[in-house]
């Protein structure tokens, strides 16, 4: 009996050695105020199991998504503080108004121009600038897509056709810019108010990527498609200088090896689905109209001429062929 129960003590405590082997050193909360179907969550997750992996165990994320930790401002101060180790970054523009360059108009060609940025000695020194000017580690940027306009009524394919409609723009530099290349009149609105504003004809017009064109059924209010491209969407990840500061040197180039493979990952999966996108919204009953860049690309120097932080910036992206 006696040896029965030492047998029984035995594995219990084997058990709960395994138990205390399986649990991580250290649990990193980041937080997104996106949907669980959206890239960057799903790239979150793939980057929590590489994470794992390559710590053995020791190092894990805990995502939170759809804004339950924090809305998006709150999380990057939150961030800043240190009590959250990780969130997305959009712009750095409020620290380093050179980086507004990443939202502005034209500044990317295409994907492949935008790949080829990610490769280059600028957009490495942007990462250690961005970072040291907010006060944070910033990692790998990624992209949520082009940015298109939308329209009701008005099949619109040059600056002219675009000069009599009020566009829905987003309310934060320097996205507004949209409606001046595009040569609209911008009319800033938060995300939630701008089904109703295109439904009822208080704004004519929007601009937005595939995914959230689809996701927020602006096809149900809206006609036109018109792929203008005039704006690559890009955020990036970082992480606090609290929770960077504490990594080895190991483990620093771990956390750049994972965030590097997210944000590829979500460059992938966005240009994956621009196909399937634009089906579907086709299918939904919009038509799309391709237009000539060209007029709106010649535009491009009343946005700079509004922000010349940009130019130097711009002129460095647009020097990578």
């Amino acid at each position: 009996m006696r040896k029965l129960t030492a047998l029984a003590v035995s594995a219990f405590l084997c058990g709960l050695a395994a138990t205390a082997d399986a649990a991580p050193d250290k649990v990193f909360k980041v937080a997104h105020v996106f949907n669980t179907d959206h890239p960057v969550h799903m790239g979150l997750v793939k980057a929590n199991e590489l994470l794992k992996q390559k710590t053995n165990g020791r190092f894990e994320l805990r995502i939170f998504p759809s804004g339950t930790y924090a809305n998006y401002k709150d999380a990057i101060q939150a961030v800043k503080t240190g009590v959250l180790e990780l969130c997305p970054l959009d712009t750095a523009i409020d620290y380093y108004p050179e980086s507004g360059v990443l939202l502005s108009a034209y500044t990317f060609r295409d994907y492949d121009h935008w790949k080829k940025f990610k490769s280059s000695d600028v957009y490495k020194e942007l990462l250690d600038t961005m970072g040291a000017k907010v006060g944070v580690k910033q990692l790998a940027l990624y992209q949520f897509g082009f940015r298109h306009a939308t329209t009701k009524t008005v099949k619109a394919t040059t600056p002219d056709d675009f000069k009599n409609l009020k566009m829905r723009v987003v309310n934060f530099a320097p996205y507004p810019e949209a409606a001046t290349v595009l040569n609209a009149r911008g009319a800033p609105l938060p995300i939630g108010d701008v089904y109703m504003a295109l439904a009822s004809g208080v704004a004519d017009a929007q601009e937005n990527p595939f995914t959230q064109i689809l996701t927020m059924k602006f096809f149900e209010v809206q006609k036109y498609l018109i792929l203008t491209g005039h704006m690559l969407a890009t955020s990036g990840t970082i992480m606090s200088k609290k929770a960077w500061d504490g990594l080895s040197a190991d483990d620093k180039k771990v956390f750049e090896d994972v965030f590097r493979f997210e944000a590829d990952d979500i460059d992938r999966q966005v240009i994956e689905g621009d196909a399937k996108l634009l089906a579907e919204l086709k299918a939904k009953g919009m038509e799309v109209v391709e237009v000539d860049k060209a007029p709106f690309m010649a535009r491009v120097p009343l946005v700079l001429a509004k922000y010349p932080q940009f130019k130097s910036l711009y002129e460095r992206i647009q020097a990578i062929k």
